[in-house]
């Protein structure tokens, strides 16, 4: 899609720091004091930074919209990873809404993408309806619990053996820990790698951002093979007639074992002077979730977090395996990534997939956000039939379905 008429797409570099602060304030009625803007420096990918900048008028050379984004490998069933472009930082001002600035930098995002050999784009929608006219959906649902002080949880062999690190977080002496978890969890929709960006933005803590906050602190799980669970955690002391009540949150974290996780939330649970931990991103059958004993006790709430969208369909499709062989041709519908669509060929064997286009008749269409949706094997085809949101033959859908679902929830823990 075309730049709309008064306007071009332009590179950000970091000398336009402040001009992409003033638009994302703009954006989410925010306002960033000098130490936050200062801190998001590194946190920013300044060579995947991009604007629409106005070019006529008065306001000639200002932005009217700025988006950004980060490179990582996503973890997808089957324990392999997919190149995926994390959408990130978008804004339109205000002053400049309704004149599809904000479908041409989506443009501009999934081309870019696509042209660095990244198959998936991924985001944390504001709006989530807003995203989902370009195509993402949700992979699944996770859960936003309530961690409470002294709560019960059952035991797990070799747990309570393992090291743990607590310590004021820092990004050069932790960063690498964080990576070795990353690099051992297997659950799909994980951050099997990640760039320098993405991981800076996890140690933000400017002074002016963190309210009645302490300092961010990290909790870094170890066993024989090195860091196995880690927690970037900040708790906030408050007090009621009745005594201490102080709340903590985890900003990001991951467990590789289930040893590692009984250990870390363990220690999550224990904390004097806290009645609770408050923990997102928690997949429907992560380790927390059994191992609670009272399960009620979580106070869990769905919620939804990184939403996905598959930018190449071979290339995606072929990045995981499958639970089921499969022969199938599937026409896909996608308005805004012609090489999308077609209707293509997939054939697995032994959980390996080939995905050629095919100049046969289709036995099922589906649109590109229904397959973004099954992609990561959390949703299956048939509960989306069920709900009345995808036709064809019973038997097709059901090969299908069996052949994407996971066998495990996916979830992503990373806020970004």
């Amino acid at each position: 899609m075309n730049t709309p008429a008064g306007y071009q797409r332009v590179d950000i570099s970091i000398e336009r720091h402040h001009d992409l602060i003033a638009v994302v304030d703009w954006g989410f009625a925010n306002h960033f004091r000098e130490d936050a803007v200062a801190s998001t420096t590194n946190a920013i990918d300044w060579s995947r930074t991009r604007g629409v900048e106005i070019v006529d008028g008065v306001d000639a050379g200002a932005l009217a919209g700025v988006h950004g984004s980060y490179a990582y490998a996503m973890r997808v069933p089957g324990g392999g990873t997919v190149p995926t472009s994390g959408l990130t930082i978008v804004s339109v001002h205000p002053a400049h809404r309704r004149r599809g600035i904000l479908r041409s930098m989506i443009a501009d995002h999934f081309a870019r993408s696509r042209a660095r050999g990244e198959h998936v784009s991924s985001l944390i929608a504001a709006e989530t309806a807003i995203y989902q006219r370009f195509g993402y959906a949700l992979p699944g649902p996770s859960a936003r619990i309530m961690l409470q002080r002294g709560m019960d949880l059952r035991e797990v062999p070799g747990s309570a053996d393992l090291a743990v690190r607590l310590e004021t977080a820092d990004f050069a002496q932790h960063a690498e820990a964080v990576r070795a978890v990353l690099a051992r969890d297997l659950r799909p929709g994980a951050h099997a790698t990640v760039s320098e960006p993405i991981l800076a933005d996890q140690f933000r803590d400017p002074e002016s951002m963190r309210g009645k906050n302490e300092l961010l602190r990290i909790a870094v799980v170890d066993d024989e093979e090195g860091p196995a669970a880690f927690a970037l955690f900040q708790r906030a002391l408050d007090w009621e007639t009745e005594g201490p009540r102080g709340t903590g949150t985890v900003r990001s974290w991951a467990a590789a074992t289930p040893a590692a996780a009984r250990r870390l939330w363990s220690v999550m649970t224990s904390f004097d002077l806290l009645s609770e931990m408050q923990v997102d991103s928690v997949a429907l059958d992560d380790h927390i979730m059994l191992l609670a004993e009272d399960a009620r006790a979580l106070k869990a709430r769905l919620i939804d977090k990184v939403w996905v969208r598959i930018l190449d369909v071979p290339g995606a499709l072929t990045a995981r395996t499958y639970s089921a062989d499969l022969d199938v041709r599937i026409a896909i519908d996608d308005p805004l990534v012609s090489e999308n669509d077609h209707t293509w060929a997939i054939t697995v064997r032994d959980g390996v997939a080939s995905v050629e286009e095919a100049a046969d008749a289709a036995d099922l269409r589906l649109d590109i956000r229904t397959l973004s949706s099954i992609y990561l094997g959390g949703v299956t085809l048939t509960k989306l039939a069920n709900a009345g949101l995808v036709t064809g033959s019973p038997d097709v859908i059901s090969a299908v379905s069996r052949a994407f679902r996971g066998d495990v929830m996916p979830s992503g823990t990373f806020y970004f």
